[in-house]
């Protein structure tokens, strides 16, 4: 199969997102043996496809609002690692999680990554990574 190269798709400002911040978490482990972590905020572009939009899981448990999206983009973004902790990408205000990270063979030098809604509660700020209904 030949290689199909869509670089003039994914770079298109039509369709490129230049408003997205990605969180890398490095983890490091002292000398105590306990983990931590050092992040920040930075910008970068990618093209993002909603998949499927925000769904509402009832549970007896309670209730969650799940959502996944794709990126395709030159930023390498992980799923995590022994050194790295999963990336967080903040997208139309909601941040998300990368649980699926790959090289793209459609393309020179892209990623795509498949990310998992990362708060259930909408009234938590993006900040807030406690993952459960308040």
């Amino acid at each position: 199969m030949a290689s199909l190269d869509v670089s003039d798709v994914l770079d298109d400002p039509d369709f490129l997102d230049t408003t997205l911040m990605l969180r890398p978490r490095a983890v490091t482990v002292g000398q105590d043996g306990i983990a931590s972590s050092t992040d920040g905020w930075l910008p970068f572009a990618g093209v993002v496809i909603p998949d499927g939009g925000q769904d509402l899981i009832q549970s007896g448990e309670g209730d969650a609002v799940q959502g996944d999206i794709t990126i395709y983009t030159r930023t390498e973004l992980t799923a995590g690692d022994s050194q790295r902790a999963a990336d967080t990408v903040l997208w139309d205000g909601d941040p998300y999680r990368v649980i699926n990270a790959q090289a793209w063979r459609y393309g020179s030098g892209y990623f795509r990554a498949v990310c998992k809604l990362a708060i259930l509660n909408s009234e938590q700020s993006p900040n807030d990574d406690a993952g459960f209904l308040g």
